[in-house]
């Protein structure tokens, strides 16, 4: 959607004076521009020896003409990617869906505030759209605070429009709120309160309240509120279209399919599998919920039978997996480290190893994703294999025996599959995949085996099995 109702949300709604939610260590502002003036915010006034006057009404303009201003504006001329980056990606993934909106125009350059002990940010009692300020109707604005606000050093504004109703707007630093300054009269006090008030605010203007030629332009940077001056264009961050349960869980790794450039959830889990099997060195990867699925998978794909051997001294659901997949657990008690194999198949399991190019030709490699393992996200496996028609098996039977899509990477819709086969209930997650894509990104080449037989308890003494 593209249209906003100005009198709706903010006039009448609820969108005056709320408080957004968001990710605040990702969006870091606090930090970024402390470390500019390396220096508490709060204390900023400390920052140089200058003494400013009192910004009373016949110096606007002059509030915001301080060093600390030039400081950070000089920043932003210069080309600062980490402050602008972050705040063109704030609007977008936070800001616009907020709002319910893809597309707008946003504040190019924000404001900077500084309002100091003894002193005012803003100098007159006004509201934004007036004659003495001119921005255009519809604008929504937001202020991002960098130190706490509160009491005599933040804004105070009306509640109501038009019924002085003056309530102050109380933030903690890091926090973003969003008021009708553009309608609701808004000033300052003086700051008694001994500590620099530091922040920067910022207005969207909907596309259905933009005037493409209007002559107003801004009392400070005495550019047009046009495209192009003191607005830019901006549209949310790409969204997949849901094509399954995963609706409801897009949030959750939506900014990983952006960044990786997917437009699905199973996308994002397909990428995971094929980025492993490059770093594995096998053709092919697929990911299930746990190793010990996986061992099980790798052992019904082989139709296995008869006795499996394994170390004595190995994870104790592995014998499990062999009896339950239909075979009798013979324990031999020999020594390994990070991986060994259920004898005789090929199958390996390397649940406590994670180097590059770890694979062996014509087996199958399975993997751990345990919250104690290299690539912890909590819990899930991967079965690596050069073995096409066995990739194409277990990616069916892992998800209820579902039939692949098309494309070779999402499901056919429930409603619409014809399914064909048996299968488990053994798939990863998208959002354990996403986390899988950002670990694998720091995994180094060669990574200590975290377990041998000298670490594992000795199975064959349980008389269990």
């Amino acid at each position: 959607m593209n249209t906003f109702n100005y009198s709706k949300e903010i006039t009448f709604g609820n969108k005056h004076l709320q408080k957004l939610s968001f990710d605040k260590k990702k969006y870091d502002f606090v930090k970024i521009i402390t470390n500019l003036f390396n220096k508490k915010l709060c204390e900023i006034h400390t920052w140089t020896d200058t003494t400013y006057p009192f910004f009373g009404p016949n110096m606007i303009g002059k509030d915001s003409h301080t060093e600390f201003h030039d400081a950070f504006y000089k920043k932003i001329h210069e080309g600062w990617a980490d402050f602008m980056d972050l705040y063109e990606d704030f609007v977008r993934n936070v800001v616009l869906p907020y709002l319910g909106l893809e597309e707008a125009l946003f504040q190019t350059c924000p404001n900077f505030r500084v309002h100091l002990p003894d002193n005012v940010a803003v100098v007159v009692e006004h509201y934004d759209s007036d004659e003495r300020h001119n921005h255009p109707h519809g604008e929504i604005n937001f202020i991002i605070a960098l130190t706490d606000m509160y009491d005599t050093n933040t804004i105070w504004t009306e509640k109501t429009c038009r019924f002085r109703d003056f309530v102050p707007m109380v933030q903690k630093a890091g926090e973003c709120t969003s008021f009708g300054g553009n309608t609701h009269t808004h000033f300052n006090k003086i700051n008694k309160t001994g500590k620099s008030r530091v922040s920067f605010d910022f207005r969207i203007m909907p596309l259905n309240y933009y005037i493409s030629d209007t002559d107003l332009t801004s009392i400070t940077t005495k550019k047009k509120y046009v495209e192009g001056g003191y607005y830019k264009r901006i549209k949310t961050s790409k969204i997949y279209k849901a094509i399954d349960i995963w609706d409801k869980e897009k949030e959750k790794f939506n900014s990983t399919m952006k960044k990786y450039n997917v437009n699905s959830a199973w996308g994002v889990v397909d990428l995971f599998e094929k980025k492993m099997a490059e770093y594995a060195g096998s053709k092919y990867a697929v990911s299930v919920d746990s190793c010990t699925d996986a061992l099980y998978l790798c052992l019904k794909y082989l139709d296995a039978s008869g006795t499996v051997i394994l170390p004595s001294k190995t994870w104790i659901s592995v014998p499990c997996s062999v009896i339950q997949s239909g075979c009798k657990v013979k324990f031999d008690n020999y020594t390994w480290t990070g991986a060994y194999q259920l004898k005789p198949y090929p199958i390996w399991d390397g649940a406590v190893r994670m180097k590059k190019g770890m694979y062996k030709p014509n087996t199958y490699h399975c993997l751990s994703f345990h919250i104690r393992k290299h690539i912890p996200i909590g819990k899930g496996g991967m079965i690596l294999t050069d073995d096409k028609k066995a990739y194409d098996w277990f990616r069916t039977v892992r998800y209820e025996g579902r039939t692949m899509s098309e494309d070779g990477i999402n499901y056919v819709l429930y409603k619409k599959d014809v399914i064909k086969s048996q299968g488990w209930n053994m798939y990863m997650t998208p959002e354990q995949a996403a986390r899988g894509l950002e670990l694998l990104e720091k995994i180094e080449d060669d990574n200590p085996d975290q377990e041998s037989s000298g670490t594992c308890k000795d199975l064959e003494k349980l008389g269990i099995y």
